[in-house]
């Protein structure tokens, strides 16, 4: 639907986890936390942790770690991605600071538009120990948002930090 040139670019760069891959730790190495993918989703690894697809295409939702120099490259990595999407922001991002699973955390917002129209996309950046740091990238319509709002919520209330 709308996704698919996203989906596809990412399953031929990346390949699909088993069904059975729900529960992650972030960063893999050293884990700074845990967080539930909905069974529903399709996961894909990348290089710098998961991304998953909404059963209905409409939410694209990703979880990425790095440290030191490739936290440049990660930021440089989205950058290109959201070209790529043909994702453009309307305006600054309205930001907000808030506490995910007791990690604290700096959210980016932007209206946005893509190759679908209006659009909203998240970056949440958050703190990993270690000079490390997470990005958590949550990009979907109102619509899909509305549409897949209880796993949204499930999804984000399962990340727990590990102390």
């Amino acid at each position: 639907m709308i996704r698919k040139m996203m989906l596809a670019a990412a399953l031929v760069a990346t390949f699909a986890l088993p069904a059975s891959a729900k529960n992650l730790a972030v960063p893999e190495k050293n884990p700074a936390a845990t967080i539930s993918i909905p069974e529903s989703w399709e996961l894909i690894e990348n290089d710098f942790g998961y991304s998953a697809v909404s059963e209905d295409e409409e939410v694209i939702f990703s979880i990425e770690s790095a440290s030191g120099a490739r936290i440049d490259k990660l930021f440089e990595s989205n950058e290109k991605w959201m070209i790529e999407q043909e994702i453009v922001p309307k305006g600054k991002a309205v930001e907000e600071e808030l506490t995910i699973g007791g990690i604290p955390a700096k959210v980016f917002t932007y209206q946005a538009t893509d190759f679908d129209g209006d659009t909203v996309i998240d970056f949440v950046v958050l703190p990993a120990g270690n000079n490390r740091i997470m990005l958590i990238t949550l990009w979907a319509s109102e619509e899909g948002r509305a549409a897949n709002k209880a796993e949204i919520s499930d999804l984000l209330m399962s990340i727990k930090s590990i102390k």
